[in-house]
């Protein structure tokens, strides 16, 4: 597609003249490997040169509800719903912010124009995002990670997300409307409370930090009658999912909690589990040659140091040898015994 008609379908749909054919090659684009890195620059060049004048420059939050009304005005008329698939592990920027359109489902069978629009936001290249649900609740993204909610909440007596990564939360409060967090095998139901969730697929454990409010863990899919687990502020609810089993201590939470600030604590935490952490945080593959390394206790807190700087921390604080590689994927750190 040509800049001249990027540029040409942006303004048709900021001014509402824009067709069905032409939203559609406009979100090709837009969901397209290197679109979001066209748009921010195209976008920068557009308004800067004031071509745009007359067009607010929305933020995402505006842009969704500009996209979600036109979407559903024209599924009332009894249009055919644009579908747009999305590649896979691929964080589709609009505005500089993730808005990517996965896919409509009924929220009544019996009533064709009820709808619920599910959204995907998810993070890969960025350590840490903040943003909000459509009730006003806060999430932050961990990177590596992913959230999928629904565009109204109202539609539902539930509000129901699903998270893979982690995350932490600060939930609005609405005691009609019940929080459910979705996390594969187990869940967590709250209405108004901040918690922290570690929900990875490769790992062998989900876990919950509660930092304020009141949170009921569950097995499987959420149901009134369920039989629940109850965590209180302060507390981890570790579920070990060999075992379908929940264990839960008291734990110190800014060590849960303070990546949303930048900032990674670890007290006497096990070496692998600490390079885990850091391979996710600074976005590199980690390569263990030493078993001796898993169970080594580690004690740092890290903030605002590069990948370089953490390698020489770690050689100074730990018995092992540190080499970073570089790799088709990208960096590669390799540890192994230092002889």
């Amino acid at each position: 597609m040509q800049t001249e008609t990027k540029i040409k379908l942006l303004e048709k749909f900021f001014s509402g003249s824009i067709s069905d054919s032409e939203l559609k090659s406009l979100f090709v684009w837009l969901n397209s490997e290197q679109g979001n890195q066209e748009y921010e620059k195209l976008a920068d060049a557009i308004w800067t040169s004031g071509q745009f004048d007359a067009i607010e420059k929305v933020d995402s939050a505006k842009l969704y509800s500009k996209i979600s009304a036109r979407l559903q005005a024209k599924q009332l008329a009894g249009r055919k719903p644009l579908m747009i698939s999305l590649r896979k592990a691929v964080a589709i920027f609009i505005l500089g912010l993730v808005l990517p359109l996965t896919y409509f489902t009924l929220l009544n069978p019996q009533n064709s124009n009820q709808q619920v629009v599910y959204l995907k936001e998810s993070l890969s290249n960025e350590k840490v995002r903040k943003m909000s649900l459509p009730d006003g609740t806060a999430v932050w993204l961990l990177s590596g990670s992913e959230i999928t909610y629904p565009s109204d909440f109202t539609k539902s007596k539930y509000r129901k997300v699903n998270v893979k990564g982690e995350a932490f939360f600060d939930v609005a409060k609405d005691s009609l409307r019940p929080f459910i967090l979705d996390l594969g095998e187990i869940g967590l139901k709250v209405v108004g409370t901040s918690f922290n969730v570690m929900n990875f697929e490769d790992e062998d454990h989900v876990s919950v930090v509660l930092k304020s409010g009141q949170v009921d863990l569950f097995k499987g899919d959420f149901r009134q009658n369920k039989q629940l687990v109850r965590i209180k502020p302060g507390e981890l609810a570790d579920y070990q999912k060999k075992e379908s089993q929940f264990h839960i201590e008291k734990v110190e939470v800014v060590k849960y909690t303070s990546w949303i600030d930048g900032t990674l604590v670890f007290r006497n935490d096990p070496l692998a589990e600490v390079l885990k952490k850091l391979g996710r945080w600074y976005n590199v593959e980690i390569e263990i040659n030493d078993p001796s390394v898993v169970d080594f206790p580690f004690t740092a807190t890290i903030k605002n140091e590069n990948l370089d700087q953490i390698i020489d921390l770690l050689e100074f604080s730990t018995p092992f040898k540190y080499s970073k590689l570089k790799t088709d994927d990208g960096t590669k750190l390799m540890i192994m015994k230092n002889s």
